[in-house]
């Protein structure tokens, strides 16, 4: 078994990873609560505009890094243009044909945009060759662990995101309109309030962040891998889901420890190998036992009466 000083590195590598989910967690939670959709295409928009940076920086279907003259100056502007762009289209265009359905028919539409934009990648880029999209990075000494710039970048850039966004629903105006269009869309639309002007907002804001989340995830995979990275925001949601989709700050709590824990899990071996080898459904079974902890003491209002 590892002890303290082995596991330390894996903690800060673990707070970056954490960050990531973090970010992606507020994008998600953010969309959910304008408007009932739970963005599941979150990861291949990213991974789309991932291989749409990295063929501007020199890649191509002939070569296997992203070396040579491209418009090289273009390219991260590009990844956030392409991931805001395709997320404000869906929300302006399919989202309102889908507002008055379950908020399970709502999300699944975006698995169908999900598979679209991995059947486009599949097409367009050859997956049997290696397509990296990694930021320069400096090395730092924590503690006795090797920190990359990168993950620092992760980590601030995480909490910056959750601390605006946090201000910008509770003291603005339109954050206003997007928490009573969580409330209440019809009463809203009765109210004054520019329902599809501000979910369209919500959808822009969501297309950012998943945005600037591609810039630094490929990072993190060395590589841009459609599956890895399309499905990543399935990882991502066990923090939306422990913070029930409502709470920011319990999100980003959640998500970090959630990026410890299973990067923690990495240097058991031995008779602590299963550890090791189901580190990867950690997200998975911090939701599994967030919902049932939050399921616990459900009410229910029967002929007036409470009931558990």
């Amino acid at each position: 078994m590892p002890g303290l000083g082995d596991l330390w590195p894996y903690f800060v590598s673990g707070l970056a990873f954490g960050a990531m989910y973090a970010v992606t967690g507020t994008g998600l939670v953010v969309l959910y609560r304008t408007t009932g959709v739970v963005n599941l295409a979150f990861g291949a928009i990213g991974c789309l505009g991932a291989h749409i940076a990295w063929s501007l920086l020199g890649g191509s279907l002939s070569k296997p890094s992203p070396v040579g003259h491209g418009l090289k100056i273009l390219a991260y502007p590009a990844l956030v243009a392409v991931c805001a762009g395709v997320t404000l289209i869906y929300g302006m265009w399919i989202a309102p044909k889908l507002s008055r359905r379950d908020p399970l028919v709502k999300s699944l539409g975006m698995v169908g945009v999900a598979l679209f934009l991995l059947g486009i990648m599949k097409e367009r880029w050859d997956t049997s060759k290696p397509r990296a999209l990694v930021l320069p990075t400096k090395l730092f000494h924590v503690g006795g662990a090797v920190v990359t710039s990168t993950q620092i970048v992760a980590l601030v850039f995480a909490l910056a995101v959750v601390i605006i966004v946090s201000v910008f629903l509770k003291t603005t105006a339109t954050g206003t309109a997007m928490r009573a269009i969580a409330n209440d869309r019809d009463v809203s639309s009765l109210l004054g309030v520019p329902v599809r002007r501000v979910e369209a907002l919500a959808w822009l804001a969501s297309g950012v962040i998943c945005g600037c989340v591609f810039l630094i995830l490929p990072s993190f995979f060395n590589s841009i891998d459609q599956g890895t990275l399309t499905w990543f925001v399935i990882g991502a949601l066990g923090g939306a889901i422990v913070g029930q989709f409502r709470s920011l700050t319990v999100t980003f709590i959640a998500s970090l420890c959630i990026g410890v824990l299973q990067s923690i899990l990495t240097p058991f071996h031995g008779s602590l190998q299963f550890l090791h080898d189901f580190q990867t459904t950690t997200p998975y079974v911090v939701a599994v036992v967030a919902i049932v902890w939050i399921s616990r003491r459900r009410t229910v209002v029967l002929a007036g009466r409470e009931m558990r």
